[in-house]
């Protein structure tokens, strides 16, 4: 009796553990897709984030895709809506992320079908910008192409602050920057993911930053990661209620003066 009792319960944790926890919905919006390339100290990849254009109640659903690639071919299939059973009650489009990994310079042949609607074209990588030429586009939109590289050892942030009595704090931290090796560069206006370049060569603040006041930089620097560790962890400490800075690497390190 209990040997049955134990496989009648083994049986239901087996088809209770097999049991989908989503359902498929078909895509009935446009999916937007944003390119990104993803940077740390050995290698650089480029992704496809991905969101349609409908808003469901639930800020979790996903889509369901496949990617193929060879030496010189991208294949994408997207599937369905994935609706999760459990729901996170905001709203919010279908989300999903394609990581293409890293890709030499050349040009790919690239497929894009959306249930059977297809757009074929090329992916084209240089070592200044990724970009996407469609034949025919049915059912994507490509919100930032070309997608401009950052040029290796740059650096860039903002400082942020509600005073405007501290500009002159402000700019005794960039002073330093430029003390430590940071040099003016100029950039091609654009795209670059983490940041824009306006057409005067000026990077943008960041949108909904949150500050009265914000001065966004870009520079290159080839010195140490330390050193400018340093320097926003000194700020921190000194003016942490006065100023708020955010410095990126292309390395993929991220220093903020609030963390110490």
């Amino acid at each position: 009796m209990k040997r049955l009792t134990y496989l009648i319960i083994l049986l239901f944790v087996i088809l209770w553990g097999c049991k989908k926890d989503y359902s498929m919905d078909t895509i009935d919006s446009d999916i937007e897709i944003k390119m990104w390339e993803t940077m740390d100290s050995t290698k650089r990849t480029l992704q496809f984030n991905c969101a349609t254009e409908k808003v469901y109640n639930c800020s979790n659903f996903g889509i369901s895709k496949t990617v193929r690639k060879t030496s010189d071919n991208i294949d994408i299939d997207f599937n369905g809506i994935l609706l999760y059973d459990m729901c996170l009650t905001a709203l919010g489009p279908a989300r999903t992320t394609l990581d293409l990994g890293t890709l030499s310079n050349g040009t790919y042949d690239l497929n894009i079908d959306v249930e059977r609607k297809k757009s074929d074209g090329q992916l084209i990588v240089t070592s200044d910008y990724y970009a996407i030429e469609l034949n025919n586009q049915r059912q994507i939109k490509i919100n930032n192409n070309p997608l401009y590289r950052i040029p290796t050892n740059t650096i860039w942030g903002t400082v942020g602050y509600h005073a405007s009595s501290n500009m002159a704090l402000v700019q005794t931290f960039i002073d330093s920057l430029q003390f430590l090796g940071a040099t003016a560069q100029v950039y091609q206006s654009g795209d670059y993911g983490y940041f824009e370049i306006n057409s005067g060569g000026q990077i943008l603040p960041p949108q909904n930053h949150g500050y009265y006041f914000i001065i966004p930089f870009i520079y290159n620097y080839a010195g140490n990661s330390s050193d400018l560790k340093g320097l926003i962890k000194y700020y921190g400490a000194s003016y942490g209620d006065s100023l708020s800075i955010s410095l990126h690497t292309t390395k993929g390190e991220i220093f903020r003066s609030w963390v110490q």
